[in-house]
């Protein structure tokens, strides 16, 4: 750490030789290795943010959660599954921040948890046909890196952006969608076999939803924190709110509901107390909420009650999935199968987009029994409680919601498995913390 900072602070003319020099070898290396010598050029450019402008990288970081890399690339080689090399570059450069900035360790209970279940695995658990150490440790680096970002200590003007950028990170990934399907390399709509057509950007709608329920929370909750961004996150909470709808993705909504109701009783309330210009955004609220509703109810329709099933709602076959991982697991309720095991536990049995059940509850039961689900959830609720504890009073309510709905939200999709969700989730934890913590922070 201190010698990073001492070649971080090095003065301008050695600092400028040093790149000089690293460029040059690059240049020889041209001739000799022409891939070597591009990964290495590559590597300059970072070498030369990390120095000078170590947050930039942050925000790059932030910003390519906006695609899902693994599904609108899915053909790319690079000796590895592509997803696992994305989380640890991710993790290589944010290092330059952590050694910067240093970690909060009291947020690094999770990661201990999910030590743990892995210490569960190799002692007690019952491992499936097919699993090996190899996919245990796989498992537990892809889990932890997003509880690592949870940990760094960033400062307050890095905090404010990462803020606001969270909040475009779905209207990122539509433009970045747009791209994609004018160059004719992924499709920008999804069509279901059902008929309904949903807006994917350059992901697959539900991680599209991901990002656009935690655009709009985040962005409904800064209204309430930041008088002088107000208009920002108004417009980016409505704008978070119509992608949301556009992708036909149920969950989320339900997830949001409870800090819509909480931010809708809040507004109806000073209204109710004389305050009549609140009536402008009630009405606006409510004409949204309405025309959202009239476009999206044929594909609300088509996926939600066209296929008849025994729960009367089309839950897109969860039930059947929850079912098959519970019956697989029944006989080891206390230690599972082994970390990572639910990711190959679908036999071909189910629908092949389940390859983990769509419900992380039952996931880490199915993976560490009763006592590893029970020991990570507490530690994500120690450090729930840390960051409730030092938010402004007039905040608390609508982060109880916030927590709620992602609690929700986790009986229906991968919300800490799944990139879009739980790397934005981690990071506004932190800088909620961050700024709330700060004395000048309103």
């Amino acid at each position: 750490m201190q010698a990073y900072r001492m070649l971080a602070r090095l003065q301008y003319p050695y600092r400028f030789t040093l790149l000089l020099a690293a460029a040059l070898l690059v240049g020889v290396m041209v001739s000799y290795q022409p891939v070597l010598s591009m990964l290495a050029a590559t590597a300059l450019c970072i070498m030369f943010l990390c120095l000078y402008k170590p947050e930039w990288v942050s925000y790059l970081v932030l910003l390519s959660t906006s695609v899902s890399i693994n599904l609108v690339f899915p053909d790319v080689s690079v000796g590895m599954e592509l997803l696992s090399v994305y989380k640890m570059g991710m993790l290589l450069l944010l290092a330059p921040c952590m050694l910067l900035y240093g970690l909060r360790l009291k947020f690094g209970s999770p990661i201990l948890a999910l030590l743990v279940m892995l210490m569960i695995t190799f002692s007690f658990s019952n491992w499936l046909p097919g699993y090996g150490m190899g996919i245990a440790i796989k498992a537990f680096i892809g889990l932890a890196i997003p509880f690592v970002i949870l940990m760094i200590k960033w400062e307050q003007k890095v905090a404010d952006v990462h803020l606001k950028l969270l909040c475009i990170l779905p209207l990122v990934s539509i433009l970045a969608g747009l791209v994609l399907e004018g160059l004719h390399f992924y499709p920008f709509l999804s069509v279901e076999f059902t008929g309904a057509v949903r807006v994917q950007g350059a992901n697959i709608p539900p991680h599209l939803a991901m990002l656009a329920v935690l655009g709009m929370m985040i962005a409904l909750m800064e209204t309430r924190r930041k008088a002088d961004s107000k208009t920002y996150f108004m417009v980016m909470m409505v704008i978070n709110f119509a992608i949301l709808v556009a992708t036909g993705t149920r969950g989320p909504l339900l997830a949001a509901l409870a800090l819509l109701v909480c931010y809708a009783a809040d507004i109806i309330r000073n209204y109710v107390k004389g305050q009549s210009k609140l009536f402008v955004p009630i009405a606006a609220g409510g004409a949204v909420v309405m025309l959202a509703a009239y476009l999206q109810w044929d594909n609300m329709k088509k996926r939600s009650f066209e296929r008849s099933t025994d729960t009367g709602i089309d839950l897109s076959d969860r039930n059947i999935a929850w079912e098959f991982f519970l019956k697989k697991v029944e006989d080891y309720p206390w230690s599972g199968r082994g970390l990572g095991s639910a990711t190959i536990a679908n036999d071909g049995s189910l629908y092949q987009g389940f390859v983990v059940p769509h419900n992380e509850y039952i996931r880490f039961y199915f993976d560490s029994g009763y006592i590893g689900c029970a020991l990570l959830f507490l530690t994500l609720f120690l450090v729930f409680g840390m960051v409730y504890r030092v938010l402004p009073r007039q905040l608390k309510p609508y982060y109880l919601a916030f927590i709620l709905g992602f609690l929700i939200y986790s009986f229906s999709d991968n919300t800490l498995s799944t990139v879009q969700f739980i790397i934005p989730f981690c990071w506004y934890l932190n800088v909620l913390y961050t700024v709330s913590r700060d004395p000048d922070s309103p």
